[in-house]
């Protein structure tokens, strides 16, 4: 579980209106990450549901001393149609302007399979995931969205499924691990608290020790309704980084987009 995959459980579960019927009504959200107290990114949010779509924008900023070994800038988007819970991606972009030069990554979904049609520059110090590895796939920002449906729709979080970001191919599960107190000052409504994990299957680093690589990684999410007429979101989000340690995300702010 990657800063990455972290703003993607934040950027999908605020996209929900509550245990019941979804919104279209765009929301704006701002997170803080840290380490250890210290800052490390914000990441601000802009996302849309409506019964048949979604589309959700992500935009993160490293702050202090985290500019020097994470991108200054990254930003994330795909837009998809729904079908019930079921999500169908169209398209995945994300653009990251790094020390070494910008990344720029888009996947294509072809009668719902992907494809790679853009990275620059190829990533030569990773295997390529297979064709095969790709089929049955949606990207990470998706796979959240499935997620705050079946949270929305059921009160739980026990979802599984495989995504592909256009470099690597992860497994992911998620489960319930009830209803608890909010962790944030002046959050009065009770939060579901889910366990995530994803786990590298495909798309390792030459460099990479594929045991350790591979291993599971997990976070935990509190999600509740901040206050009253604004959707489910993330609270908090706890999850490790190869860099730091123990992460938190934190909900800053949100607001109708407008507001």
């Amino acid at each position: 579980m990657n800063l990455r995959i972290a703003a993607a459980v934040l950027a999908a579960v605020a996209l929900t209106g509550g245990y019941g019927p979804v919104s279209a009504t765009p929301f704006e959200a701002s997170y803080a990450v840290s380490q250890s107290g210290l800052p490390v990114m914000d990441v601000q949010l802009a996302m849309q549901l409506t019964d048949a779509s979604y589309r959700l924008v992500s935009i993160s900023r490293a702050r202090g001393l985290a500019r020097l070994f994470l991108p200054a800038e990254q930003r994330a988007e795909v837009q998809g149609g729904l079908a019930g819970r079921e999500v169908r991606p169209l398209r995945y972009m994300s653009e990251g302007n790094w020390r070494s030069g910008t990344r720029r990554t888009v996947v294509d979904f072809l009668g719902g399979q992907p494809s790679l049609s853009l990275q620059e520059p190829p990533d030569l110090d990773r295997y390529p995931v297979p064709p095969d590895q790709m089929r049955g796939t949606i990207d990470s920002l998706s796979a959240f969205v499935r997620l705050s449906l079946d949270a929305a729709a059921t009160g739980r979080c026990d979802v599984t499924g495989a995504v592909f970001d256009g470099r690597r191919r992860l497994e992911w599960s998620s489960r319930t691990v009830g209803m608890v107190p909010s962790p944030l000052p002046g959050v009065t409504a009770q939060a579901l608290r889910c366990r995530l994990e994803s786990r590298l299957v495909a798309g390792f680093r030459h460099s990479d020790n594929p045991a350790e690589a591979g291993r599971p990684r997990e976070a935990d999410a509190w999600i509740a309704a901040p206050g009253a007429g604004l959707p489910l979101m993330p609270l908090r989000v706890d999850f490790p980084s190869t860099l730091f340690g123990a992460m938190r995300l934190e909900l800053v702010r949100v607001n109708r987009s407008g507001e």
